[in-house]
């Protein structure tokens, strides 16, 4: 029951452990707080102060008084240091001497403290004075010994720091009348007061226990609660800053969370976008179509990865955004993401700043759209044109373009002026003392007043009476100056800008227009020669390949002519711009002029196609076909190196046809020909090859040629059938039927749709054909209805990829529909991958609208293509068709882990699955043990004409069970 101070030194301890792990907590929330942090140190020395002065109360011997007595200081001299920095972190009162001076010297007493057997305060100690409290409780109060001079210097330090912490709270509070620093510093005052009396304690003036741990107490206690109280001050004054500066920015803001979910916005958001944030609900800016398909995720994902980013200008309509469902409202939209980190560097949050450029972009396309309207003429009319387009646009009295003159740079030439609303002759006129000086070969100038006062010696600005002046220069593609094009006024001119954007327009077109007349001028300097590759043109390989052909029939020694053609150079086109496409025809061009000598001759055919002549200089057919053979593998080589344009690098393949020349009376046109057949060998056969050209191929060329010539005259000679052949479920009962297109040639007798489907693509006739085949079926689902016929479930008709991307396939469908009053519902289209992932949005509208209309869809050849399963998701079928590909390798021995995953799919996604080409009983029993329930093949029945189709019909459509015997053709 006396023991009572010792208890109390452990439960201040204890306090002080407590309130240091809270503030290291605080401390450490991101950004880290370093005052905190600082007053969480304070905490931990003071509560190593407490238990050493509580143990130092209880020691039993000088040794033991002395050690703790030690550690008892040493926490005092880090306490001192570390209360310092905090004050001056809290007052921000940071006199750098005082900190880093009293910082070094506790250092230094606290490695003296350790180093001396009595630490700091004694020179010598004898015994230990015990002292009675007034409660009967007995401590050790204080060593008998002598103190030691480092004891009074440790002393005014004390001092020292005390002063300090008086003067910044007491300066902090003048500045800032913050309650909390007035509280703050009555605490300090009172651990001054018990500070001053543990130091007297100490000195051995007064008799009686440490009461600085309690002052300490105090003061944690009162600064923890100002803390607190300011950081969520703080805390609360910084959201609503940034709340109020989101709310009233005249930029739309996103806030938006690190997985993409939007957070807060401002009401411009909702002006800009005409939706509400309450209406957003699940949206996901990282799953938003439109950005994906108009580039924009890169960007914005660029955002979230910590970079600020700038989003170029997109077209963005909400109303095409299935969650936001906002008003349809085309907006030409800059944005900018900025990441808000923490301090670890994270992603926190991310601003998605826009910018409504819509009405700035409308501008420009009436500008660009004015700069179009005079490109009509070329010439002295075009700039004539140009500058009276110009000068009713700025409603200026005089504008003119002007060419730096070849013979003197120093003046320059007028291609065309208007003058007072007229075009008037052109002038030569010097630059000197003009403000033209200031234009060619620089930028574009402004003057919009007084320009007669800047410029006094220009004659025409006074004989105009000019006040105002914009002249932009005109440039080559090599950026060499030509010219410039300028405006004058009587009156100022306004709208500085809009004006720039608008010359600098007509500037371009009119430096363009130049730089084409000067092309014009060199092409016909340069007949022969092709620009961009500077190889020979095509016409100088019609007149040198007609010389050949006359030298070869006349020496009897054979030619040789390679049509070459760069294998996947659209490609390049399309991914990096026809101009790098341009340097790669470019260097391809080197690369084969490297292979011309005296008896090889090369030129460029057109577009991404060459021509290879070489004088074999042998009258041998086979050591011709040799010499030309090895040149086209040296030319094969040649374009398989690397090409370097810029800083790609390219390996550019090629396909070559080969011909040998003459052959009996041939033309040049035949030579051409023959080659071009070749060529397309080639390329069927995988590209990167060379093909001679053979008679054979003559042959296969006529023999499609009169296949397409038939397929232009089927429908109406009545050449093409639809023959039907059933579908049924697992139990043998009927589901449907499948409409297959036939076609019997008069001449060439019946022709499988492998053979002419691909030439109808080809050629275009697919629409007509593919019309006739919907409409012939709906005819015949009409009749069947009709004529009472037992035929169950629905009818598919296939769909090639042209039909289906026709914009008016939908319309056709329900217009064919109407016309025969067929009920749509019995209607399944079916579609292969290739068709439905080519345009995977407009695929899924034109879907959509389809099962709106009634009919279903089904994937035809699943598994087959080259598509994503991804996809399968979003698109609206109703049915998945296993192509007979697979289901011809089924063996009731093996495992069918593909077949069986495709059956899976479909029941996962509950969509009909079908196997096409069933031919065996075996076939079927192993796909009703994986789960599929319905069939088609030639174990049900073969194709048959339509007559023949509804006798079956009629003896098997009400039937439960119609197979079991396979129907021979």
């Amino acid at each position: 029951m006396h023991a009572i101070i010792v208890p109390c030194l452990y439960l201040l301890s204890g306090i002080c452990a407590y309130a240091a792990i809270l503030h290291l907590a605080s401390s450490l929330r991101t950004p880290v707080d370093r005052t905190q942090l600082l007053f969480a140190g304070i905490n931990l020395l003071v509560l190593l102060h407490g238990l050493m002065l509580a143990s130092s109360y209880r020691a039993e011997s000088v040794a033991e008084y002395a050690s703790l007595l030690r550690y008892d200081l040493s926490a005092i001299a880090l306490f001192l240091i570390t209360l310092t920095w905090f004050i001056a972190g809290y007052t921000g009162v940071r006199p750098r001497w005082f900190l880093l001076g009293l910082t070094a010297w506790a250092s230094i007493l606290f490695v003296v403290n350790l180093a001396l057997p009595f630490s700091i305060q004694y020179e010598t100690i004898t015994d230990l004075e015990r002292f009675t409290l007034p409660w009967g409780e007995v401590i050790v109060s204080r060593a008998t010994g002598h103190n030691s001079s480092w004891f009074y210097s440790g002393v005014a330090t004390v001092l020292a720091v005390y002063v300090f912490m008086i003067y910044s709270l007491i300066s902090r509070y003048r500045r800032d009348h913050l309650r909390t620093t007035f509280f703050m510093l009555i605490a300090v005052a009172l651990q001054i007061c018990t500070g001053i009396e543990g130091i007297l304690v100490r000195a051995s003036t007064i008799d009686f226990i440490h009461l600085g741990p309690f002052g300490y107490l105090a003061m944690i206690i009162v600064m923890g609660i100002a803390l607190n109280y300011e950081s969520q001050q703080l805390l609360r004054t910084s959201e609503n800053r940034f709340r109020s500066l989101v709310e009233q920015s005249p930029f739309s803001i996103q806030v938006l969370t690190k997985d993409g979910k939007t957070r807060l916005v401002n009401n411009a958001w909702k002006k800009l976008w005409g939706v509400d944030a309450e209406t957003i609900g699940d949206y996901n800016i990282l799953q938003d179509q439109q950005l994906i398909d108009k580039g924009a995720m890169p960007y914005i994902k660029s955002g979230f990865a910590g970079l600020a980013t700038e989003i170029p200008p997109i077209i963005y309509n909400p109303a095409d955004n299935p969650i936001i469902h906002g008003p349809t409202k085309n907006r030409w939209v800059r944005a900018f993401v900025y990441p808000i980190k923490d301090a670890l560097a994270d992603v926190r949050e991310v601003i998605l700043m826009h910018e409504d450029i819509t009405d700035k972009k409308r501008v420009e396309d009436a500008i660009r759209n004015i700069a179009a309207g005079v490109s009509s003429e070329s010439g002295e009319k075009f700039f004539q044109q140009l500058v009276t387009s110009l000068a009713k646009l700025f409603d200026a009295k005089f504008t003119f373009i002007g060419v730096v003159d070849k013979q003197d740079a120093s003046r320059v030439s007028t291609l065309a002026i208007y003058n007072q609303n007229k075009i008037t002759d052109n002038i030569n006129y010097n630059l000197d003392g003009t403000p033209c000086t200031n234009v060619i070969g620089k930028e574009t100038c402004i003057y919009a007043n007084d320009v007669q006062t800047m410029f006094p010696q220009d004659k025409m600005l006074s004989k105009l009476n000019a006040q105002s002046y914009i002249g932009s220069p005109l440039f080559d593609i090599n950026n060499r100056a030509l010219g410039l094009i300028a405006v004058l006024d009587s009156k100022p001119l306004e709208n500085e800008k809009q004006a720039r954007e608008i010359l600098e327009i007509f500037a371009a077109r009119a430096g363009a227009e130049l730089q084409r007349l000067s092309a014009e001028a060199h092409i016909r300097r340069m007949a022969y020669e092709d620009y961009l590759t500077g190889l020979a043109s095509r016409a100088h390989m019609h007149e040198r390949l007609t010389e050949e052909l006359d030298r070869a029939r006349q020496t009897r020694e054979y030619g040789a002519l390679m049509l070459i053609d760069l294998d996947h150079f659209k490609t390049i086109n399309d991914a990096l711009s026809h101009d790098v496409g341009d340097d790669v025809l470019r260097a391809v061009g080197r690369r084969l002029n490297e292979v011309v000598n005296d008896n090889i001759f090369m030129a460029r055919f057109g577009g991404d196609e060459f021509v290879a002549m070489s004088n074999t200089q042998t009258t041998d057919l086979s050591l011709a076909k040799t010499i030309a053979d090895a040149l086209s593998q040296t030319i094969m080589n040649k374009l398989m190196s690397p090409i370097i344009v810029g800083d790609r690098a390219f390996t550019v393949g090629a396909s070559i046809g080969i011909v040998v020349f003459p052959e009996s009376e041939e033309t040049e046109l035949d030579i051409l020909r023959h080659a071009d057949m070749a060529l397309y060998r080639a390329k069927n056969r995988g590209r990167g090859n060379t093909q001679f050209y053979l008679p054979d191929l003559l042959a296969a060329a006529t023999s499609r040629l009169h296949l397409e010539e038939g397929l232009r005259h089927v429908i109406n000679n009545d050449e093409l059938k639809l023959h039907f052949q059933p579908q049924l479920d697992a139990d043998g009962k009927m589901i449907g039927a499948e409409a297959l297109l036939r076609w019997r040639h008069p001449e060439m007798g019946d022709i499988p749709p492998a053979t002419f489907i691909p030439v109808a693509e080809e050629t275009g006739l697919i629409h007509t054909i593919g019309r006739w085949v919907f409409d012939q079926a709906c005819s015949s689902l009409n009749a069947w209805t009709q004529a009472g016929l037992p035929f169950r479930g629905h009818l598919s008709i296939n769909v090639c990829p042209w039909q289906f991307v026709r914009p008016d396939f939908v319309t056709q469908i329900q217009e064919c529909i109407n016309y025969h009053q067929v009920d749509p519902r019995r209607l399944m289209l079916e579609l292969t991958e290739t068709a439905l992932l080519y345009d995977l949005e407009d695929t899924i509208a034109k879907l959509k609208s389809l099962r709106d209309l009634g009919l279903q869809i089904s994937m035809d050849d699943f598994g087959t293509g080259y598509s994503s399963l991804a996809y399968l998701k979003d698109l609206p079928l109703d049915q998945i068709k296993i192509d007979r590909a697979f289901v011809s390798e089924l063996k009731d021995t093996d495992k069918h882990p593909l077949v069986e995953t495709m059956i899976a799919i479909g029941q996962h996604m509950h969509l009909a699955v079908i196997a096409e080409g069933v031919e065996t009983e075996m076939q079927r029993q192993v796909l009703v043990e994986l789960g599929c329930a319905n069939f088609q093949g030639f174990l049900f029945s073969v194709p048959l004409p339509e007559s023949e189709f509804s006798e079956w019909l009629v003896s098997n459509g009400a039937a439960t069970k119609i197979y079991g015997q396979r129907i021979s053709e």
